[in-house]
């Protein structure tokens, strides 16, 4: 996979994704937090097959469900070996938790990432954005290296 970056000024930014088959993504993403996806076949350069817009909100719930945070399939093989290295964690902040009130922008670990915050009665918040205030009662979910991920819990939950 290859992908390539641009600027548009005045727009935002492009990312163009080239998969092993030959197909191209184009996802441009608007300053004002919309996203377009543009699907265009091997060997089409000019007019994409298929045009996708999506809400802020959308995008990040797609970007949530391809990264395997509302599923993970069935690992086979030497991936399975890889992701045995790795884990994903679910981390509710009771009161006292030392993170409550700090942003998601506040979390960091060498190798570990804040994928989802869960809030009950809301919808999941895929890939939070960096201002998201947490809070009593959320719940986190975390992946990367085992030890980082261990890391980061004790530094959310004190």
């Amino acid at each position: 996979m290859r992908v390539e970056e641009s600027v548009l000024p005045g727009v935002g930014r492009k990312f163009t994704i080239t998969v092993r088959s030959g197909d191209r993504l184009v996802i441009v993403i608007h300053h004002s937090g919309s996203r377009e996806l543009q699907y265009f076949e091997q060997g089409s350069l000019d007019e994409p097959s298929a045009v996708l817009d999506l809400t802020d909100e959308e995008a990040r719930e797609l970007g949530a469900i391809l990264g395997g945070v509302l599923f993970t399939p069935q690992a086979i093989g030497d991936t399975q070996t890889k992701l045995a290295q790795d884990t994903i964690e679910w981390v509710k902040l009771n009161p006292g938790a030392p993170c409550i009130g700090r942003t998601a922008r506040e979390l960091h670990e060498q190798g570990a990432h804040l994928l989802a915050v869960l809030r009950e009665g809301e919808a999941l918040i895929p890939n939070p954005p960096p201002e998201l205030s947490l809070r009593v009662g959320d719940t986190l979910v975390v992946a990367g290296p085992r030890g980082a991920v261990e890391r980061l819990r004790k530094q959310m939950t004190g």
